[in-house]
């Protein structure tokens, strides 16, 4: 029995021993294998990092080069007669661009103008049917020397009345018997921008032109 047991330790004992030297050689070998491939990939980052140094050392050196070549293609250009010669075109480019500006501007108001002319020459051509003539026959026969003139309206100024005479409006008969048609017409002949109070100047002329509804408004107020 102790010979039986002696040779199971004995055999114990040796699979013990064998397992370790198993496991020693293969963490040896795992090892060995893991420093290898370190030093490997040390090897080719070393490389990699070497190309990198070469490759940035060669852009450095192009680099340098396109500066100094774009230096000399600058300080070429400021000599070159091209570029004052462009500079002055461009010059004349602006002031011909401005003028042209302008011209447009007096061109867009000279056809305004010439509009304007040619409505007052149409007027002028239709002297039955044109706002110039703007008295009935009838009541300036009666009444030669009731005519009221514009400057017994207090809104009217001296250019707008200026203009009405050129137009042919010399009273207010005439300017109280125009019709909205007229007044329209009136309106684009006498001013561009800004809209006069046609209306107003028509009521006051219509007032004064009537001497009963003048008084009948005078008996009103009075009252």
């Amino acid at each position: 029995m102790h010979a039986l047991s002696f040779q199971l330790s004995a055999l114990g004992i040796g699979l013990l021993l064998l397992g370790l030297g198993i496991g020693w050689w293969g963490a040896h070998f795992f090892q060995r294998h893991a420093r290898s491939a370190c030093y490997q990939e040390l090897v080719r980052l070393r490389y990699a990092h070497q190309r990198l140094q070469q490759d940035f050392t060669e852009l450095n050196k192009h680099t340098t080069h396109a500066e100094a070549e774009k230096n000399q293609a600058l300080a070429q250009l400021s000599r070159s007669q091209d570029l004052k010669s462009f500079e002055q075109l461009r010059l004349q480019l602006m002031h011909t661009r401005n003028q042209l500006r302008a011209n447009t501007d007096l061109l867009a108001k000279r056809e305004q103008q010439l509009r304007r002319l040619s409505d007052l020459v149409k007027l002028l051509r239709k002297p039955t049917r044109t706002p110039l003539q703007l008295v009935h026959p009838s009541s300036s026969a009666a009444n030669p020397t009731t005519n009221q003139p514009l400057t017994c309206l207090e809104t009217i100024d001296a250019v707008n009345l200026r203009k009405l005479h050129m137009l042919g409006i010399l009273n207010c008969e005439q300017l109280a018997a125009c019709n909205t048609e007229q007044l329209q017409m009136l309106q684009g002949l006498l001013s561009e921008d800004s809209a006069l109070p046609l209306d107003q100047w028509v009521q006051a002329a219509r007032l004064l032109t009537q001497p009963n509804q003048t008084s009948h408004v005078a008996k009103s107020l009075t009252h």
